[in-house]
């Protein structure tokens, strides 16, 4: 495998973008839930008691193989062959949640969004690892998994995110059995997409999205816009209920489909509060009226990945992991990084949770400790962002925003001006964004 050189990696990242209208998609990474990927996909390995000796030479575990996992994994080899890197993920495939949107309306394949982490493990000389990640020893350096302890001079963490249940909804695993999510690409993408397919003239669709934080701030509003094309194609209706004050994304562009595509169909509600749910009827109860629907998607609110607790990466009465800003280092346990959509976006950054930073913050990641590695000082993070949804099947829409890190505010924040969206919807942003998925897929998973 031939060394990346620095040149090359350049070339590879969002930052060296000729323009802000192809820095990337934002997108979805998976979460550590249990989600059995649509594929056949093998269980992890049972416990071991074995401790796994340590490697010569340096070594990085990374748990976690979705979008930040797989791509650290991949660019440290890139960066420096002679790292040993172990990359350790419940599943042998990442189903990615970016473009699941277009599965579920049938405008993909999902065997297009499935990767197996095997072929990138092979390609690139690393060790992957299915198993599930069960503790960790941060004194001795040692991450506990049901296939055995791993010694580390580095660890990265990527788990995504996990949902945040109200108990008092009573939204329990069952019940998704009737009220699929799909907000974790695999299974319940194929169950939508079911449901979906099944829409009458006359049916009523309830989609409930999450309150911010969430992963993908623009994948509600999307999948609120494909919802309204299926209800103008077969004659129903959707009701959209959004716990935010407004629109989280793209705000002007969503709300010109909303009320220009779709008026006739949709009806949007924000500040909405979910008081109960009656689960016989399909009857959504709130602060603004009870709301009966043939199908009803609920998105429940969102938290980091659950590995990230169980690590102790979390500060005691908080949702996400706490990092530093300019390193990804976590603030809690040393020599131990967490990037994806499970970082503290609020204390931390104004970056989205999306694939693409995911991505971004990987190859910053996996390239400055390879310069701490040899002995040289890190990058200041630079990375950015474009987002593409679709308002229909056949139009599409997107935003850019570059970050940069500010030292007075120990924050990463958006570049004055360095962001944008398009004047309108159009049926090249849809090509571009397919065009987009496709290649960050090859950059990540390939």
């Amino acid at each position: 495998m031939k060394k990346l050189s620095r040149r090359n990696f350049v070339k590879t990242t969002v930052i060296s973008a000729a323009s802000l209208s192809i820095l990337g998609l934002s997108g979805c990474k998976k979460s550590t839930e249990t989600a059995a990927t649509p594929a056949e996909t093998t269980k992890p390995a049972e416990a071991a008691s074995t401790t796994a000796p340590k490697k010569a030479g340096i070594t990085v575990v990374i748990a976690g193989g979705g979008y930040g996992g797989a791509t650290a994994a991949k660019y440290l080899k890139l960066l420096n062959p002679s790292i040993n890197v172990i990359l350790i993920d419940r599943n042998d495939k990442h189903v990615s949640c970016a473009m699941s949107n277009e599965v579920i309306f049938g405008l993909r394949d999902i065997t297009e969004i499935t990767m197996p982490l095997t072929k990138l493990a092979e390609k690139y000389g690393i060790e992957f690892k299915q198993a599930e990640v069960t503790g960790l020893d941060s004194d001795k350096k040692i991450l506990k998994t049901s296939a055995g302890d791993f010694a580390y001079d580095k660890l990265i963490v990527s788990p995504g995110i996990s949902m945040d249940y109200d108990p008092a909804l009573n939204f329990t695993e069952e019940r998704q059995k009737e009220i699929p999510h799909a907000w974790i690409a695999g299974p319940q993408t194929l169950q939508l997409k079911d449901m979906v397919s099944k829409i009458n003239a006359g049916d009523t669709i309830i989609f409930r999205t999450p309150l911010a934080l969430y992963r993908c701030p623009p994948g509600p509003y999307e999948r609120a816009c494909l919802f309204g094309n299926e209800a103008l194609k077969k004659g129903a209706k959707v009701v959209v209920l959004d716990p935010n004050p407004q629109i989280m994304s793209k705000k002007p562009l969503f709300e010109a489909a909303f009320n220009n595509l779709y008026k006739d169909v949709l009806t949007y509600h924000s500040d909405v509060e979910v008081t109960g749910i009656d689960y016989d009827k399909k009857i959504i109860k709130t602060n603004k009226g009870d709301f009966q629907g043939t199908l009803i998607n609920f998105v429940p609110n969102q938290k980091a990945g659950e590995l990230v607790f169980t690590l102790g990466l979390v500060e005691s009465g908080k949702k996400w992991a706490s990092v530093d800003a300019k390193s990804f280092e976590s603030t809690l346990i040393k020599d131990v990084y967490v990037i994806g959509d499970a970082i503290d976006s609020a204390t931390v950054t104004e970056m989205p949770k999306s694939g693409t930073i995911a991505n971004a913050a990987a190859k910053v990641v996996a390239e400055n400790l390879v310069r701490i590695f040899a002995g040289k000082e890190p990058y200041v993070p630079l990375v950015g962002n474009t987002c593409y949804s679709l308002v229909s099947e056949n139009e599409g829409i997107w935003i850019a925003t570059l970050y940069e890190y500010d030292a007075a505010k120990n924050k990463i924040v958006t570049r004055n001006g360095a962001n944008g969206i398009p004047k309108a919807a159009s049926v090249e942003n849809k090509i571009n964004g397919h065009s987009w998925g496709n290649n960050i897929l090859s950059d990540t998973f390939m």
